[in-house]
C-alpha cells in the first residue's frame, strides 16, 4: 500500500471518528411494563400501571454510572410521559461480577438523585434488571411521587428486549462517504502508470 494511500485512509478514519480499540460500544431498545404497586406504609399508589419504552448506547466495558439513555418515553395510567416517570437522567451499567450476577446488569433512574436512591415527596424513580438477550427478565423498580412519604414498589415489572430499526444514516454521514469515496478516486487516479513495451 502505498504512502498516498496510508494517508488517504487515516484521513477517512479520522473523519469517521472511529473509537478507542478498548471501547465496546452497543445500542440496545427495551420496553418495560410494571404495575400491582405496594408501599410500606399501606398507601395506595396513584399509579396502577405504567408501560415505557427506552434505548441505551454505551461502553460495556466501563462499569458504573455512564450516562443518560438515548431516549426514554412512558405511558403512566393511560397519560404518556407523565408523573415521576416523565424524564430519565441517570444509566449504570455493571458488568457480570460472579454467581449472584450472571448477567450484565442495567440501571435507569429518574432526575432528581442519580442512581436507586429515592429522595421522599419528590417525583423520582429507579429500576435495574439484567441484560440478557435470552428474553424477558424481571426488574426492580422503585418510584415516589410528590406528595408521598415512602417509595412505592411494583412487584410485576418485567423489562424485554426489542429489535433495533436500522437507522437512515444522517446528510453528514453520506457526505463523509462522498468525500472518502472522492479522496480514494483521487489517489488511484495520481498513481503512476506502468508503460508496458513489447519487444
Amino acid at each position: 500500500m502505498g504512502e498516498e494511500m496510508r494517508v488517504v485512509l487515516a484521513t477517512i478514519l479520522a473523519l469517521m471518528g472511529v473509537a478507542p480499540a478498548n471501547a465496546v460500544i452497543v445500542t440496545r431498545a427495551y420496553s418495560l411494563t410494571a404495575s400491582n404497586f405496594q408501599n410500606f406504609n399501606g398507601t395506595p399508589s396513584p399509579i396502577t400501571a405504567l408501560s415505557a419504552a427506552f434505548q441505551l448506547t454505551y461502553d460495556d466495558s466501563v462499569s458504573g454510572f455512564v450516562g443518560a439513555p438515548t431516549s426514554f418515553s412512558s405511558i403512566t395510567n393511560g397519560v404518556p410521559n407523565a408523573g415521576p416517570f416523565a424524564a430519565a437522567s441517570i444509566f449504570g451499567y455493571f458488568p457480570a461480577a460472579g454467581p449472584m450476577a450472571t448477567f450484565p446488569r442495567l440501571g435507569v433512574g429518574g432526575a432528581l438523585n442519580g442512581g436507586n436512591t429515592l429522595l421522599n415527596r419528590t417525583d423520582d424513580f429507579y429500576f435495574t434488571f439484567d441484560a440478557s438477550a435470552a428474553g424477558p427478565t424481571r426488574a426492580m423498580l422503585s418510584f415516589t411521587a410528590a406528595g408521598n412519604a415512602t417509595p412505592f414498589i411494583a412487584t410485576d415489572a418485567i423489562v424485554t428486549p426489542v429489535a433495533l430499526v436500522a437507522a437512515v444514516p444522517e446528510p453528514a454521514t453520506w457526505a463523509m462517504f462522498i468525500v472518502g469515496f472522492g479522496l480514494v478516486g483521487g489517489a488511484m487516479r495520481r498513481r503512476q502508470r506502468t508503460n508496458v513495451r513489447f519487444a
